[in-house]
């Protein structure tokens, strides 16, 4: 059987990254990641990737492979994992230490196999060696996995950091092995690859961070992701050297510090840290708050606070704020309602438009170049970006040499298969999405919203309507509630009713019997009247009661 590489999500799109590779009779998953819903999917917490393919293939998977704790790399496992049964899961220790959290609340069960760089390990047939790579979180590795077709290396998120906030520095003899040995497809992170030049080393932040620090008068709120441990660290490391109190807020960023800490991959002193209850016992410019919010996320710490309903902090004048993050596409607008909520409340806002106070964790131009030129790959094909970071690597791999049979443009259910040593794209495989809403089992269906947005931009008309059961004549006139607009004048709803009069004027009794028929009919005329009176299109319900 051929080697086959499935993306399933994360490919043609930032977030829920999740591929498959199989190869006779074997399968492995390489990250099970989310993705966080944008203002076109109301209601929804999370979208994960759709399980109906690997389900189709469930009994040849032997275990997934985890590159790093972000939450587009791991965060669908309590999701996914329920569905699929226990599988191992493979992954550095912070990376374990993460998810094996969220299993515990959710009560999923796992076996987990802690790995380390450059020690090779077997999971069925396939020989894995993790790749120390460098990210914005500890603990990051690609994987060289080893097939019958050849090696196979998937980078993970990277990028070549030369001054870690940790120290542990990319493994340039590892990558340079497998270029020496020969690669047959590379996978690769291409986020960046518009952007010319090299990404700054995570950390710089510290720079920025010294210069806002020294010149803080009050309190100061740092809000980045939860799992960004590196970041993090530079936010303690300045808080100590400045004498500040250090408090969490954020149930999330909470566990992320708690966990960090216990496994020695932050770093703080234990009189450092207080509680959200301690605030008040210190003056202002000896606090540093750690929060979640960098997405504007409507129910986070920092969203609170913007909006002054937080119980335990009220932003003051001269308080300042760090956003330490990039808003994901899509939340632009949370992000910057949150910005001039906190400013009208008295606070100084710096972001990375205006101060230094982020750097990327993704690989630039030269970056991506250098890692084709370590490894040597045959075949390319990126992942972990939109058709315009592909297209952009793309034309990077053109100016080193590589022509067009040997790149491959993926999206997610593409399917490309390698057999004795001949790549080409095969038929594509189903590959969804699952919107994940709190509280709905088994995800919400595409159908739920479309029929929110419907609603949202066009409103609502329930036409409530009350017939003699043995007749089925109308008792009383029937009753309109609106929802989103409203009558434009007094003579529209008493034309309304008559429409709905008149449609019931000429039902046969046996079609007046029919409950499902009044409702069908009385619809389709309520819908034709708002497009010809109010130029409006809501959703119509009608509601029949029989007495």
């Amino acid at each position: 059987m051929a080697l086959e590489i499935i993306p399933l999500g994360g490919t043609g799109e930032i977030g829920k990254n999740l591929n498959l590779l199989r190869c006779n009779g074997q399968a492995l998953i390489v990250d099970c990641g989310v993705s966080f819903p944008g203002e076109d999917l109301p209601g929804v917490d999370l979208v994960v990737p759709d399980p109906e393919y690997l389900l189709a293939v469930r009994e040849e998977i032997q275990g997934i492979l985890l590159t790093h704790g972000h939450e587009d790399h791991v965060g669908a496992l309590p999701y996914l994992l329920p569905r699929l049964g226990e599988l191992p899961l493979y992954g550095t220790p912070l990376t374990l230490a993460l998810i094996e959290q969220k299993l515990r609340e959710r009560r999923i069960p796992a076996t987990l196999h802690p790995v380390k760089p450059a020690v090779p390990f077997q999971v069925g047939k396939f020989g894995v060696e993790p790749i120390r790579v460098t990210h914005s979180i500890p603990d990051c590795v690609g994987y060289a996995i080893r097939t019958d077709e050849g090696i196979v290396v998937f980078t993970g998120d990277f990028k070549f950091d030369h001054t870690p906030v940790d120290g542990e520095r990319t493994d340039f003899n590892h990558l340079a092995r497998l270029g020496d040995e020969g690669v047959l497809l590379l996978l690769s992170d291409c986020t960046n690859a518009e952007r010319p030049g090299w990404t700054p080393s995570e950390s710089t932040v510290s720079d920025a961070y010294y210069t806002l620090f020294a010149n803080a008068r009050g309190r100061i709120l740092i809000t980045t992701f939860a799992s960004n441990i590196h970041r993090l660290q530079q936010a303690i490391d300045m808080a100590q050297l400045y004498g500040r109190k250090v408090a969490v807020l954020g149930r999330r960023m909470e566990q992320n510090v708690e966990i960090a800490w216990q496994k020695g991959y932050l770093r703080i002193e234990p009189s450092t840290l207080i509680s959200a209850k301690q605030l008040d016992d210190y003056p202002h410019e000896r606090i540093l708050v750690l929060t979640t919010g960098s997405q504007g996320e409507p129910l986070s710490a920092l969203s609170q606070i913007a909006a002054d309903e937080y119980p335990r902090l009220k932003i003051a004048p001269g308080d300042t704020v760090i956003l330490s993050a990039t808003p994901i596409p899509g939340n632009e607008s949370l992000v910057w309602r949150t910005v001039n909520r906190l400013i009208r409340l008295g606070a100084k806002v710096y972001h990375d438009g205006i101060a230094p106070v982020h750097v990327s964790g993704h690989a630039s131009q030269e970056e991506l170049k250098l890692m084709i030129s370590l490894l040597k790959p045959r075949y390319l094909a990126p992942i972990h970006g939109e058709p315009r970071h592909q297209a952009a690597y793309f034309e990077l791999a053109r100016q080193m040499g590589y022509t067009d049979d040997r790149m491959f443009l993926l999206e997610n259910g593409s399917v490309l298969r390698i057999e004795n040593g001949k790549a080409e794209l095969g038929e594509k495989v189903p590959a969804g999405r699952l919107l994940i809403e709190e509280g709905v089992e088994g995800g919400v269906p595409e159908a739920i919203i479309r029929d929110r947005r419907h609603i949202a931009q066009e409103g609502i008309l329930i036409a409530l309507i009350t017939v003699r059961a043995q007749t089925g004549d109308l008792i009383d006139d029937p009753q309109f509630i609106l929802r989103g607009f409203e009558w434009q004048n007094e003579i529209q709803p008493e034309l309304a009713r008559a429409a709905v009069q008149e449609t019931l004027g000429k039902m046969t009794p046996a079609e007046i019997s029919d409950w499902d028929n009044i409702r069908e009919e009385l619809t389709m005329v309520l819908r034709r009247f708002c497009r010809k009176h109010l130029s409006r299109r809501p959703m119509v319900v009608v509601v029949v009661t029989e007495v």
